[in-house]
């Protein structure tokens, strides 16, 4: 008997609506609002059309709609092509569990969860059941796991995986699958389907943006599966061959889940307002304080003191790519540019991320001043980000400057109104000013929608139909 499996499944067969409390509904909300414009505000990206295309390729008995559009596809199709947009611009939620050691996007589970709600034509309540089944089964596993070798920077294993098995759960919910049934799920989401780090290497590619969608369709495939009939390995995470043995990645999950007097995971997602990785939104905030505090024609050497953990200081040695930018992907995952971008430009925006910027050489000369450096003193909480940059100028003197938890980090949290504003500034442009309030009141009643098909045509991007 595999007992990871059974703890999860038994926990996401359990939960009810009525289990859950107004505080992780409306969180739900928050998160779902995010992740909406999101994908509204990158839905002329190019992998994002490449999604679309492959989603009107197919039909389905059962269809879902993506983003934006009329596009009917299968919930799968969906899944990917809305989950490609949430996620691009890298702007999309994160969590750091107990560990500390990587973020994976809950809000990713969100179009796999929505497309089968639609499927299923059931109504909002439906879709808030499955987003907090799913981010309560990612977030455990992320508190608890390890998927960076002991005392390495290398990860073999990508993040993803921990999706697959979530959207499974997620989606199974919604779609009303048996106790057996779930565990089948589970099992076809891990067996075929832990991914290579090799993603997050080198220059990076479309894939950076796209594994964790990718994982979500897989997660989805493998509940409507599951449904079918067909069944799953029955030890996939503590067999032989299984994920505990395979990664290698033993872990035991905590006692408690979200209810019955714990919080729900959602509750503690980390907020981002600043379109890049998790880890490098503190530093630039960092250095855009520094910017009003020195000149930059001064500066003799940079040096941005992080956590100081393996996977977290990246060398300049291993990842020579993070000083020299040749793709929007390694752009927006790059301490070095983004500090020197901030010091640069002031601010950090769409534009960043253009050939324009990221091969800008008064941006990478700035950037080729500074070191990555890590500081035992910052590793006591997992919890807590802290980030100092010390600017060494010509004359000798020491510039410093110290900060503590990002906005939108649970110790410093975004208010609805920033989540409000965020969305607003995404979609501004792009769907009429008062189709945009139409469609935020109807995001913040997501529990009183009776059918969740009513919200499509609220996102319907003009010249789309």
């Amino acid at each position: 008997m595999d007992k990871t499996r059974e703890k999860l499944v038994s926990y996401a067969a359990a939960l009810r609506y009525q289990d859950l409390t107004p505080k992780a509904v409306h969180a739900v909300k928050r998160s779902v609002i995010d992740s909406v414009g999101c994908a509204l505000g990158a839905f002329d990206a190019a992998p994002a059309v490449a999604a679309r295309k492959l989603a009107a390729q197919v039909s389905a008995i059962r269809p879902a709609t993506v983003i934006g559009t009329d596009i009917r596809s299968t919930p799968e199709h969906a899944a990917f092509a809305n989950g490609a947009m949430v996620r691009y611009a890298d702007f999309n939620d994160d969590y750091f569990g107990g560990t500390g050691q990587f973020g994976p996007h809950p809000s990713d589970n969100i179009s796999p969860v929505l497309a089968a709600t639609e499927a299923m034509n059931a109504d909002g309540k439906t879709l808030i059941l499955g987003i907090v089944t799913a981010y309560e089964i990612c977030c455990q596993i992320v508190d608890h796991t390890h998927l960076h070798e002991q005392g390495s920077p290398l990860r073999k294993w990508d993040y993803p995986i921990l999706h697959s098995i979530s959207s499974s759960l997620g989606t199974a919910k919604v779609l009303g699958l048996t106790e057996e049934q779930m565990g089948n799920a589970v099992s076809l989401a891990i067996v075929p389907n832990i991914p290579l780090n090799q993603t997050r290497y080198g220059k990076l590619s479309n894939w950076k943006s796209l594994a964790g969608p990718n994982a979500c369709r897989n997660g989805l495939f493998a509940a409507l599966a599951a449904q079918a009939g067909i069944t799953g390995p029955e030890e996939p995470f503590e067999g032989r061959a299984g994920y505990m043995n395979i990664l290698p990645d033993r872990f035991e999950l905590a006692a408690a889940f979200g209810g019955n007097g714990t919080p729900f995971k959602i509750e503690g997602s980390f907020i981002k307002c600043l379109p890049v990785r998790y880890g490098c939104q503190l530093p630039i905030w960092v250095a855009l304080e520094l910017r009003t505090k020195i000149k930059l024609d001064d500066v003799e050497a940079l040096c941005v003191y992080i956590e100081d953990r393996p996977h977290r200081v990246v060398d300049r040695a291993d990842e020579p790519e993070y000083w020299n930018p040749m793709s929007r992907e390694t752009a927006d995952h790059s301490f070095p540019y983004l500090v020197g971008a901030a010091l640069v430009d002031g601010e950090i925006n769409a534009k960043t991320f253009t050939p324009e910027r990221f091969r800008d050489p008064t941006i990478l000369s700035v950037v080729q001043k500074i070191r990555l450096a890590g500081d035992q003193a910052y590793n006591n909480d997992p919890w807590t980000y802290d980030c100092r940059i010390e600017a060494t100028l010509r004359s000798g003197d020491v510039v410093t400057v110290h900060q503590r938890n990002p906005k939108g980090h649970p110790g410093n949290p975004a208010s609805d109104e920033d989540i409000e504003q965020k969305f607003l500034k995404q979609v501004d442009g792009r769907i009429p000013a008062s189709q945009s309030r139409t469609l935020l009141d109807a995001l913040w009643q997501l529990d009183k929608l009776d059918d969740i098909k009513k919200l499509f045509p609220m996102m319907l991007m003009p010249g789309n139909r």
